[in-house]
């Protein structure tokens, strides 16, 4: 284990490395999940008559910028990366390392993450201070659950991203899949709209679908609109999730591997 993690700072710190050189790229990166801004910027045109459902002008403040900052560390484009590697015959190289592939993206993942995490936590912060409007609710436990939640949220998006790049292994036009996730993931996530606005019985099917975990659940809890238990609840539901794409990528992987092998990869 220790080994494992020494290798993984090594890999992060090239990784850190690798994204610094290329600037403008990720500053393109970032921008590119800036939709919380943008559908913040719609609801609180129609909020500004009053509250819509639950949600004031302020609580759709606090809710996209804390989404803002949730797709920020959160953000993955692994399936990608899967695809170019596969499609090009670059992930033979990365089959002759001592560990296996997705160790590798996973650290250039984690090398942006800590890149955007030092850019944008101060400002989230900042801002949760200097705008009293915005409905947060940062209690000790709050952040915890949060903190794990938004672990959770990224592990979730990184199994399902890599488990749909696999599927290069078999079809050359596998990204239509990332695209068709990535449309449920901005409905049932609740990037479009807070889930409690989406009408039933869309609002219940959200509730167990992978997706709110990606995004709406850690938004929730940090501005303090669930119990306890819901949290709890939430949690369980989202390690299960976590589980079954873990076993999704280990079938996924297994297979392809043999297909990809068999054409002299």
């Amino acid at each position: 284990m220790r080994k494992l993690f020494v290798k993984y700072l090594v890999l992060t710190r090239r990784g850190i490395t690798v994204q610094l050189e290329y600037r403008m790229a990720m500053a393109i990166w970032i921008l590119s999940a800036s939709f919380p801004l943008v559908m913040m910027a719609v609801w609180l045109s129609l909020a500004q008559n009053g509250p819509v459902g639950d949600f004031s002008a302020g609580d759709f403040v606090g809710y996209y910028l804390l989404s803002f900052y949730v797709r920020q560390m959160t953000a993955v484009w692994v399936a990608w990366e899967l695809d170019y590697d596969i499609r090009h015959g670059d992930l033979n190289t990365k089959l002759l390392h001592p560990l296996q592939p997705i160790h590798e993206y996973i650290s250039f993942n984690l090398a942006d993450k800590a890149i955007r995490g030092i850019l944008f936590t101060p400002v989230v912060i900042a801002l949760a201070l200097l705008l009293p409007q915005i409905q947060i609710a940062p209690t000790p436990s709050n952040l915890v659950f949060f903190v794990l939640a938004l672990t959770g949220a990224w592990i979730l998006r990184y199994l399902a991203q890599f488990s749909l790049g696999m599927f290069t292994f078999w079809f050359s036009q596998a990204l239509v899949l990332t695209d068709v996730f990535w449309m449920l993931y901005l409905l049932f996530g609740g990037s479009v709209a807070p889930l409690e606005l989406l009408p039933e019985p869309l609002q219940t099917i959200a509730f167990y679908l992978p997706f709110r975990f990606m995004l709406s659940f850690p938004v929730e809890i940090l501005m303090g609109r669930l119990t306890t238990p819901e949290i709890l609840n939430g949690m369980i539901i989202s390690a299960l999730w976590c589980l079954g794409l873990f076993g999704a990528y280990r079938l996924l992987w297994a297979r392809g591997i043999r297909h990809f092998g068999a054409f002299g990869a």
